[in-house]
């Protein structure tokens, strides 16, 4: 039977909503991450010993969100149960290797974003010539920056069902590539998107331009609460979606 229009992710949000004490633990693990790697930059690191500690220290923080966050994907490979820390754990190499795929393919992402003066310079001189008539630097770029979000985003979300079965092995490889090949799984992963990163990015870049610097910063600070709080539902639902896709392409 077909899921009508949101279906899939109201059942989502229906099961991170009966699993508070995961939502809690993810919000409160994610935000002492944070802290903790903002500390890291305070690290000093002017001897061999203040270096070591300082590299000590960013390879728990790495690990620890790692972990965190594998265990996430792996809590919804079942119906109903307790975050999965021990199960994560053990299954770590597996997902880790995925970690860094999805890695590479920030870096490479990265990298091409930092050559996008030379490359739309190129383009809007080829396309100049082409189409005989000018075209501006800006357009290409921001068509040129457009795509390239686009696609690291299309990547990382088609690598995720696959970083899930291997963090929580709840089902297998095949259904893992069955979910993404779903539209429905896209569909999910758009609106999701646009709740966890597009309407956080606004509220977070949005700044009043009226008011006492106090108003401001209150209104900093409860702009990031709730980009963060948005930001973290997503990525609960997210998993949750995936967990559930996984599930029922594992039966079919």
């Amino acid at each position: 039977m077909k899921a009508g229009f949101l279906e899939v992710e109201r059942r989502a949000l229906a099961e991170v909503w009966a699993r508070k004490k995961l939502a809690v633990t993810l919000l409160a693990g994610n935000a002492g991450l944070a802290a903790a790697a903002y500390a890291w930059l305070w690290v000093p690191d002017e001897t061999v010993i203040e270096v070591a500690l300082s590299a000590l220290l960013a390879l728990a923080v790495v690990f620890a969100a790692v972990w965190l966050n594998g265990a996430v994907l792996a809590a919804f490979h079942a119906v109903t149960g307790p975050l999965p820390l021990r199960l994560a754990l053990r299954r770590l190499p597996r997902f880790l290797l995925w970690v860094l795929v999805v890695a590479a393919v920030t870096v490479a992402a990265v990298w091409l974003a930092g050559s996008a003066g030379k490359v739309t310079q190129y383009l809007a001189s080829f396309l100049t010539l082409r189409l005989r008539r000018p075209v501006s630097p800006e357009r290409v770029g921001w068509l040129y920056g457009s795509l390239l979000r686009g696609a690291w985003c299309a990547v990382v979300l088609a690598l995720l069902p696959l970083a899930s079965q291997a963090a929580g092995g709840g089902f297998g490889a095949h259904a893992a590539l069955k979910t993404i090949a779903r539209p429905r799984y896209w569909v999910a992963c758009a609106l999701l998107a646009l709740a966890g990163l597009y309407v956080p990015g606004k509220l977070v870049s949005w700044a009043p331009e009226f008011g006492a610097l106090s108003f401001q910063a209150g209104s900093m600070g409860l702009r990031l609460g709730l980009a963060y709080l948005l930001a973290m539902t997503a990525w609960l639902t997210l998993a949750a979606v995936i967990g559930r896709m996984g599930r029922e392409e594992s039966k079919s």
